[in-house]
């Protein structure tokens, strides 16, 4: 009789423990499929914040020319721009403006998005250039030049539509030009294109 019983009571741990066991398995599997869930959830949400603050920061609008240049002729009134050219980096997106006047050449750079100003220069121009000299040869027409957009169609038209990834006007050899630079997937694209007529005058593919 006892050995019945005992065999009873054997059978009844061994159930106990089977069943125990085969709920903790479940509990642990169904744990594991939640938290995957979640990482994935946060993953993706993560993901799609990310891409979300990266499109806001690339469709974020920059000043305009004209917006650039009063900024400039503000500090520094009765000068002439001799160059302003639109510098990205992974920090930040700014702006270089330079001009002169009779006798010193002046350099301002500000944030392209807000204007602020990040540093200012000023330096004595060097005799040959003084007296008017280096105002005269280099100073840029801004009133007598294609818009940006106009040169930025252009030069996706000659280099393949890709994003804008900086521009400068200049002037050399007494033209004015546009130079876009156009990022298409990995590489730079430098179109010149005459800022007067529009001509493209020159691409440059950085491979």
């Amino acid at each position: 009789m006892f050995k019945k019983w005992l065999t009873t009571i054997l059978l009844i741990i061994i159930s106990l423990l089977l069943a125990t066991i085969v709920y903790l398995f479940y509990f642990s599997q169904n744990n594991n499929n939640t938290s995957k869930r979640t990482d994935t959830s946060v993953s993706v949400s993560s993901s799609s914040s990310n891409s979300s603050n990266q499109s806001s920061k690339d469709n974020q609008p920059l000043l305009s020319v004209n917006k650039i240049t009063s900024i400039f002729f503000k500090r520094y009134p009765n000068t002439a721009i001799t160059s302003i050219e639109l510098e990205k980096n992974l920090l930040s997106t700014d702006y270089e403006i330079n001009g002169v006047d009779d006798n010193t050449e002046y350099t301002l750079r500000i944030h392209a998005d807000t204007g602020k100003i990040i540093s200012h220069n000023t330096e004595q121009l060097d005799a040959d250039e003084k007296n008017g000299i280096s105002k005269n040869n280099e100073a840029i027409d801004l009133d007598n030049i294609i818009s940006l957009n106009n040169a930025v169609a252009k030069a996706k038209s000659s280099a393949g539509d890709g994003s804008l990834n900086g521009w400068s006007l200049e002037k050399d050899d007494n033209r004015t030009y546009w130079e876009i630079i156009i990022k298409i997937g990995t590489n730079n694209t430098a179109v010149k294109i005459d800022a007067q007529t529009g001509e493209v005058l020159e691409i440059d593919n950085d491979d």
